[in-house]
């Protein structure tokens, strides 16, 4: 029984991960986009790899 609470848990630590790291893909994917818009090529690229580090954490927990 504890350990399917532990399991449970588990996965709601991982849900929650998930969902935060979600979050911030979109929030980054909308600072890039503005960025674009700007013109500022500087924050964009510093942006997409802040948002590669961030899909590679999502890819790692999906798989």
């Amino acid at each position: 029984m504890e350990n399917n609470q532990m399991e449970n848990h588990s996965l709601d630590i991982r849900k929650t991960k998930f969902t935060m790291l979600k979050e911030q893909q979109c929030s980054l994917n909308m600072r890039i986009r503005l960025a674009m818009q700007l013109h500022d090529a500087q924050a964009q690229a510093e942006l997409e790899v802040k948002l590669k580090e961030v899909m590679e954490q999502i890819h790692h927990i999906v798989w």
